[in-house]
């Protein structure tokens, strides 16, 4: 008897997988397709990478935009995106979900590389997430907080006083000097007496280094991971060499920071500081997990508030210069409830509805975040009859939203009025003010908010009351205005720029030189 080519154990294994490949296929088949909101075309493996451009994404979003929607799906690679250009669809997902929308998308170059995984605004949500939030709202979102660095905003802002009538023309050190010094000494509790103080060279390299590598989601890597793995001779991995360095330099900073602040309380002469306070909260039980969070703390606090603060107070500069008759109107405003015998504090903000406007158009002309950090759906969710999966990353353009005509209409122009009421003695009730959104959303709003507030208000009211901003002028004496004109990156700050600042009056300029800092 011969025997058979294939035995019966085969045949039913056979069987079982045409049938198994039969299902497989008519599932798929008839599987209701997902209904995702409009966007474009798509590509094998690019996805929709081909409709954007390197630099200024949410512009290229914003259109988008106009074509599809306020809520636009993309694949990019293989990850599916949905970018959100209005505050409805903002508010809608991101603030009233929030427990679905509160998780990031793995950030490859930024958190694996670089080494921001414990960052605040990079940490996925979680336990871990919630204790770091707590703490940064005890140090810096609390009354309070707020109330407890008052005097030393006040004695920065008026070093920033003297640093403008001294050398004018570095100004754009002195905006920064201004930010890096107040936000040093709540982090660290060490007064700047340098731009070459250890910490802060160390930080800006590593700040540098983050801004410069782009938003988040927007290197390959951060779709392909194993990228990551690449040798670093490579020609092809200068994204990698790139995130080592500026690991050295995040590294170095978090460890000096600690170093200082624990050295200096274990000799009896520590400042008061968000370290300090909670390297004493955790004597007795700090571990290195507790030790990692702390640093990451103190990193969150002052790298997160330092680009962004300082880009707002050099675009309010760049529109002054191109808007006289916008910082007239604020000092007139000052001088009528201010005076000139004393500089204006805090507790004058309600008085001054117009520089609280023109504080909500600096916010609105060039907000510190173009592109706020990606959210991530932690489920499949459903939005105006629209499936949202599971793992999308979601991607608020705050741009396009202080773009949108609705509310602002000739939206490139700096006109602080639109943010008053119809009698002009306050802000407007009838609209959500930017700086109700530029500062995130959700359970991802940034804690410091209230102090980044403080402390830019602070700086631009100091300012209002004691320089003339003007424009050079050229060989021939004609005033040379600057264009309103951005850098890529992170986070969005004015190209390099020239003007004059002069004090309002010899009185003025007196004052400022006795001011005590």
């Amino acid at each position: 008897m011969g025997s058979s080519l294939i035995s019966g154990d085969t045949c039913t294994f056979l069987g079982w997988a045409v049938l198994a490949l039969v299902v497989l296929v008519l599932r798929n088949r008839w599987r209701p397709r997902k209904r995702l909101p409009p966007g474009p075309s798509t590509l094998p493996v690019l996805g929709s990478i081909h409709h954007l451009t390197l630099e200024f994404q949410q512009k290229r979003f914003a259109e988008l935009g106009k074509e599809f929607g306020d809520v636009i799906y993309l694949k990019l690679f293989r990850t599916p995106a949905i970018v959100l250009n209005s505050l409805e669809s903002a508010r809608e997902l991101l603030d009233k979900r929030s427990a679905k929308y509160s998780d990031r998308t793995r950030a490859v170059l930024l958190a694996e590389l670089i080494g921001h995984d414990l960052s605040l605004p990079f940490l996925r949500y979680g336990e871990r997430f919630r204790k770091h939030r707590r703490w940064m709202h005890d140090a810096v979102g609390s009354k309070a907080s707020l109330l407890k660095y008052r005097p030393m905003q006040i004695r920065e802002a008026h070093l920033l006083l003297r640093n403008l009538l001294e050398t004018p023309d570095n100004f754009i050190e002195h905006l920064y000097r201004y930010v890096a010094g107040t936000l040093l000494e709540i982090t660290y509790g060490q007064r700047l007496t340098s731009m070459n103080d250890l910490i802060v060279q160390l930080a800006e390299r590593a700040v540098i280094a983050t801004n410069e590598s782009g938003s988040p989601g927007s290197m390959v890597v951060d779709f392909f991971p194993i990228l990551k793995h690449l040798p670093t001779w490579l020609p092809i991995a200068g994204f990698k060499r790139h995130a080592l360095k500026a690991r050295e330099d995040l590294n170095a900073w978090k460890n000096t920071g600690l170093n200082i602040v624990r050295s200096a309380m274990a000799s009896g002469t520590a400042s008061a500081s968000v370290t300090s306070a909670l390297l004493e909260a955790h004597q007795g039980h700090l571990g290195e997990e507790e030790l990692e969070d702390i640093k990451a703390v103190g990193t969150s606090i002052y790298g997160a508030g330092t680009e962004t603060t300082y880009g707002s107070l050099a675009s309010f500069v760049l529109a002054m210069v191109r808007s006289s008759d916008v910082l007239r109107k604020a000092q007139d405003e000052m001088d009528r409830v201010v005076g000139h015998t004393r500089l204006p504090g805090l507790g004058d903000r309600d008085s001054l509805p117009y520089l609280s406007a023109l504080v909500e158009e600096v916010y609105r002309w060039n907000p510190g975040l173009a592109l706020a950090i990606p959210h991530r759906a932690i489920s499949d969710d459903e939005y105006r009859g629209y499936d949202i999966p599971e793992g999308c990353m979601i991607m608020p353009n705050i741009w396009a939203m202080t773009r949108d005509e609705r509310f602002y209409p000739q939206p490139e122009e700096f006109l602080p009025d639109r943010h008053l009421n119809e009698n002009g003695d306050g802000l407007a009730q009838d609209r959500e003010l930017p700086s109700t959104y530029v500062f995130g959303f959700g359970r991802r709003i940034c804690p410091g908010q209230a102090f980044a507030d403080a402390v830019l208000w602070l700086a631009i009211a100091h300012i209002v009351a004691a320089f003339d901003i003007r424009p050079v002028v050229d060989a021939f004496g004609v005033p040379v205005v600057p264009p309103a004109a951005f850098k890529p990156g992170f986070t969005s700050q004015p190209a390099r720029f020239q003007c004059n600042i002069v004090p309002r009056s010899e009185k003025i300029a007196a004052a400022i030189a006795h001011l005590d800092v």
